[in-house]
């Protein structure tokens, strides 16, 4: 078994729990002994924990100890440029002989003009590294054409271990709620100003439908939705687990009209087509094909999203071909097996300089 240390910046997110237990198994299999290093797990978390983890203070002196004692012959590192620690431990890294596997979406996600230095760190960060792991392939935009060689692709996904498929009763699904409407449009995620909620709610009253629902589920912390009241309008608050699939399972649409990210994952993965603005590059916005599960309109544009949104709820035929669309889109390119694929093919190259053919 080969060891590899996997840097986890500051906590772990709960959806990445999951995605560590099944991809220590995976990994495994191929004889990779996986063990993840962090901040600890958010508070909260409901997942059970199957994966080999160290929970320390993340800094320097901290991760070198953690490596020159569990002498890992592979670090794969999810750490973004702002922590100090990172190009010590790079260093670090290359001075032992280790490999090293940086994993994320590449130097510059929201296309903003990165300054000279910023650029300069992120072709340094890459160099050191013997190979790279990205969310997507259209993120190899954000990478030097130079390190292409080295660069593999584990498409940004989650993992559905602990939801049981079930027929569900959507009235009664909702009943505890409160929520009576026919159907329903949904909204979950953390509510924060670059989802740009508020078109979302002013193309729900621009379509003025009856027996049409607006359903926002997820923490408020900044306050978003105070402004947000009206007839059929539901704020859930922060939903987790069974509870927040079987929500989305009863709905009819997803909408978010900016910074998509896993959101479209849970939504697909529960036969919901998605509306969205363009404008916005979160590396999951590779599963959304436009007219095929769901529809990208021009950003600000509130018309088109009330135009989409209305044309969904109301053709059942092609809000089901989307459905069956969506779901097609997760079970293949959004499976978490695409994923672990990508790790096992950068690790395989970053060990033996071996590139496996799909």
């Amino acid at each position: 078994m080969l060891k590899v240390l996997l840097i986890n910046q500051d906590k772990i997110p709960h959806y990445r729990v999951p995605i560590y237990n099944y991809l220590t198994t995976y990994l495994k299999k191929e004889s990779y002994a996986l063990t993840v290093v962090s901040g600890g797990i958010q508070e909260g978390n409901r997942h059970k924990i199957e994966f080999d983890q160290i929970e320390i203070s993340l800094s320097f002196p901290r991760l070198a100890n953690i490596i020159l004692k569990n002498t890992p012959e592979v670090i794969i590192y999810w750490v973004n440029l702002r922590y100090f620690y990172l190009f010590p431990t790079l260093l670090l890294i290359k001075i032992l002989r280790k490999k090293a596997i940086y994993w994320g979406h590449g130097s510059d996600l929201y296309k903003t003009k990165a300054k000279r230095l910023k650029r300069f760190a992120y072709n340094i960060e890459f160099w050191l590294s013997d190979a790279l792991i990205l969310y997507g392939e259209h993120l190899k935009k954000n990478v030097n054409s130079r390190f292409y060689y080295k660069t593999f692709i584990a498409n940004n996904t989650l993992y559905f271990n602990e939801y049981v498929s079930k027929s569900l009763d959507k009235k009664k699904c909702f009943s505890k709620y409160n929520i009576s409407t026919a159907k329903n449009i949904i909204c979950i995620g953390r509510m924060q100003k670059r989802k740009r909620l508020e078109n979302l709610f002013k193309a729900f009253e621009l379509m003025n439908l009856r027996n049409v629902g607006l359903i926002l589920v997820g923490p408020d912390d900044d306050g978003i939705l105070n402004e947000i009241q009206g007839m059929h309008v539901y704020k859930l608050g922060p939903i987790y687990g069974d509870e927040r699939l079987d929500l989305l399972s009863a709905a009819e649409v997803f909408c978010l009209p900016g910074a998509v990210g896993l959101s479209i994952v849970d939504a697909f993965y529960c036969g919901l087509p998605l509306v969205t603005e363009d404008g916005e590059v979160s590396p999951e916005i590779m599963y959304l094909k436009d007219g095929v599960n769901g529809f990208i309109v021009p950003r600000g544009d509130v018309k088109q999203l009330a135009d989409k949104l209305q044309l969904l709820l109301e053709d059942d035929m092609l809000r089901e071909r989307f459905s069956k669309e969506a779901r097609n889109e997760i079970s293949t390119n959004g499976h978490i097996d695409r994923m672990c694929k990508g790790f096992s093919d950068a690790l395989r190259f970053a060990c033996y300089k071996r590139i496996v053919q799909s």
